[in-house]
C-alpha cells in the first residue's frame, strides 16, 4: 500500500508542475494590458510605417523603458494606479525628445482564481509635444490586449 501511495505521488508531482506552467503562460498572456503605439512616416502624401534608430522611452518619474533601441511599435505599461501617465520619448539621439501624456479610464477585469485581476483602460486623451511628432491618431481607445494598435504617432522630418 506504501509503494503504491509512493508511485502515484511521484507520478502526480510533474503533472501538477506542467499543470501550473501551462496557467503561468496563460496569466502572462491574458494579463498583458500594455498600450501599442505604431511609427509612422509622412513624407511627399506618402505615409509609411517607419523604424525609429534610436528610441530611448522613460516613464517620467520611473525607470527607462527602451533605451537606444531601433523600434517600430513601443509597448507602454499604463499606470494600474493612476488615471494618467507620462513618456518621454526620444526617437533618434540627434532629435529633440517629446512628452506623451495619456488620460484614461481603469476597470478591473477578473480573469480566474489563479490569474486573479488584469486592469483594462479607456483612453480618454493624448497629449504630445511636437518636437518630433507631427500628429497622433487613436486607433483604438479600449486596451484590454497587447495585440491592437492603439495609437499611431505620425512624423514629418522635413
Amino acid at each position: 500500500m506504501k509503494n503504491i501511495f509512493k508511485v502515484l505521488l511521484v507520478a502526480a508531482i510533474p503533472a501538477i508542475m506542467v499543470a501550473c506552467e501551462d496557467e503561468t503562460k496563460v496569466c502572462d498572456q491574458t494579463l498583458r494590458t500594455d498600450t501599442r503605439v505604431h511609427f509612422k512616416y509622412d513624407s511627399a502624401d506618402v505615409v509609411r510605417d517607419t523604424i525609429m534608430p534610436k528610441v530611448t522611452l522613460f516613464a517620467l518619474g520611473k525607470d527607462s523603458l527602451y533605451k537606444k533601441q531601433p523600434l517600430g511599435d513601443l509597448f507602454l505599461p499604463l499606470s494600474q494606479t493612476e488615471d494618467e501617465s507620462r513618456f518621454y520619448l526620444k526617437v533618434d539621439s540627434a532629435l529633440v525628445a517629446d512628452t506623451l501624456t495619456f488620460r484614461y479610464k481603469r476597470t478591473p477585469h477578473f480573469i480566474s482564481a489563479g490569474c486573479g485581476f488584469s486592469t483594462f483602460f479607456t483612453i480618454d486623451t493624448v497629449l504630445t509635444t511636437q518636437h518630433t511628432v507631427d500628429s497622433l491618431k487613436i486607433n483604438q481607445k479600449e486596451v484590454t490586449t497587447s495585440n491592437d494598435t492603439h495609437i499611431t504617432l505620425h512624423f514629418n522630418f522635413e
